[in-house]
């Protein structure tokens, strides 16, 4: 799934305003006649309420349904690399120019990616041809070094 550059620009602003996790329950408020996204406790308080995450279906934590962003290896480990206190520039950035930075960021993540191993830089999600990049193999064992940058 490729992610397209108006969903990058709605992540990144919701990431940087603070609106993270995405509320998995609503309740229907009569008084502005509305849905209201709320945490589970407070949505069983009100008579009308519902469940928006459907069971078996993937969620991302920031934009609900719509997982495209949180699916690409490389953006994610664009994003892992960051500060909280970088959202805000990012967020200036990608309302101006969301296709550039999309093409940017993706690339920067294939590049921390093609570091740690030999997978290419095009494919970001592709298996690992057996040719270890400059960076694999380091930390030495397991609990010797900080995380793992590329998911399990």
């Amino acid at each position: 799934m490729t992610v397209a550059p108006h969903i990058l620009r709605r992540y990144v602003i919701e990431r940087a305003s603070g609106q993270t996790p995405r509320a998995e329950w609503a309740y229907y408020a009569a008084d502005i006649g509305a849905w209201i996204r709320a945490d589970e406790a407070s949505a069983r308080h009100h008579e009308h309420y519902r469940r928006i995450r459907k069971a078996r279906l993937p969620w991302c934590d920031v934009l609900g349904h719509q997982t495209s962003v949180a699916d690409d290896v490389a953006l994610q480990i664009y994003f892992m690399t960051l500060d909280q206190d970088d959202w805000p520039r990012l967020a200036a950035a990608v309302r101006e120019r969301p296709g550039r930075c999309l093409k940017e960021w993706t690339a920067s993540g294939a590049r921390i990616i093609a570091a740690v191993s030999d997978l290419a830089t095009s494919d970001a999600t592709s298996a690992a041809s057996g040719n270890d990049g400059p960076l694999a193999g380091w930390p030495p064992e397991r609990g010797m070094g900080p995380r793992s940058l590329l998911p399990r």
